[in-house]
């Protein structure tokens, strides 16, 4: 019995050290943003707690120059933010709900987007997006935020997953807008059969106009103008939505025209864009028993839905429950 006190404590002890949990320490150098020619070495504030790192953002929020389109220059500030992880999350979420900053909007939500790659870049044009929480933010940005929607959905398709493809249709059928940028990024996603943006014959996208104006006047006026040659002259393969003839036409990335001559594989290509770095305009086309349709977002938005609706249960259920890569390959 005399034995019996000293071996209850031991056990007591034992039990107190398993069943505490230590949170991982956080590292502070080592980091580096990639860059042409090499690398941006990172300066971590080890010092100053989130709650004042990140309304800094309102004054630090411009990225490092890479000179490369597909890396993002995340600046010091982010990163000393972004090690702190999960932690950092909800504080970056609430900053971007009340800061009346735009550029510090932006700099918060690419901070969210290093948290979900632990702060590494990987490679030209790869990344892993490993925290469930931080990818979970965006997606609360990307139903909730009209004006961060294009920058976010981009940084989501940088990887692309199958559990993805259910929360962009959910968001496309609860919201009013087009949602355009959505409908663009389901391009980069490995979809059967998908509706839109289909191969078509090469001998149809050497068919071409030749503009009558200049061709450096604005992009809006441009492609109403290209719309309306193509559906004259080619009226019997080429149908186009009447709204493209006065339409606001946004495009994530400038557009340029080398020569009055326009085919309509140039318009297809723009139509495909989506890729690692980029999104799709808001238009796009369907092509079908050798007819091609141009239309507008809303109506891609449509065309998008029904797509969905028409999926088994079975197929739809795969991609909720799966984070496997979901990366579709160009034709």
């Amino acid at each position: 019995m005399k034995y019996i006190f000293p071996i209850l404590i031991t056990f007591i002890l034992l039990g107190c050290k398993q069943g505490k949990t230590n949170s991982p320490k956080i590292r502070y150098t080592g980091y580096y943003t990639k860059a042409e020619g090499g690398h941006i070495n990172i300066k971590i504030d080890s010092i100053s707690t989130i709650e004042k790192l990140i309304p800094r953002l309102i004054y630090n929020h411009e990225l490092y120059e890479t000179g490369k389109g597909y890396w993002i220059g995340y600046n010091d500030l982010m990163f000393s933010i972004a090690v702190h992880s999960d932690s950092a999350i909800t504080p970056l979420l609430n900053f971007i709900d009340t800061t009346k900053c735009n550029d510090a909007k932006f700099a918060a939500l690419y901070t969210i987007h290093l948290i979900g790659i632990n702060c590494e870049i990987k490679g030209r044009d790869y990344e892993e997006f490993v925290n469930l929480k931080a990818r979970d933010a965006l997606f609360r940005l990307l139903a909730q935020n009209d004006y961060l929607r294009t920058d976010v959905i981009r940084l989501l398709i940088r990887d692309p997953r199958e559990s993805d493809v259910p929360k962009l249709f959910d968001i496309l059928d609860s919201t009013a807008t087009d949602c355009w940028q959505i409908t663009s990024g389901l391009l980069r996603y490995d979809l059967k059969d998908k509706p839109v943006a289909q191969e078509v014959p090469q001998e149809l996208l050497e068919k071409k106009i030749k503009l009558k104006n200049k061709i450096n006047f604005p992009e809006k006026e441009l492609f109403r103008e290209i719309m309306r040659d193509f559906s004259r002259k080619y009226s019997r393969f080429v149908k186009v939505e009447k709204i493209l003839y006065e339409y606001n036409y946004q495009m994530p990335i400038r557009i340029g025209v080398e020569s009055n001559e326009i085919t309509l594989g140039y318009l297809t290509n723009i139509c495909n864009l989506t890729d690692y770095s980029f999104i799709s305009p808001n238009f796009q086309y369907s092509y079908k028993n050798g007819k091609i349709k141009f239309f507008s977002a809303q109506t891609t938005k449509n065309i998008w839905l029904d797509w969905w609706k028409n999926q088994r249960d079975s197929y739809k259920d795969s991609l909720r429950h799966s984070y496997k890569k979901m990366e579709f390959r160009k034709f």
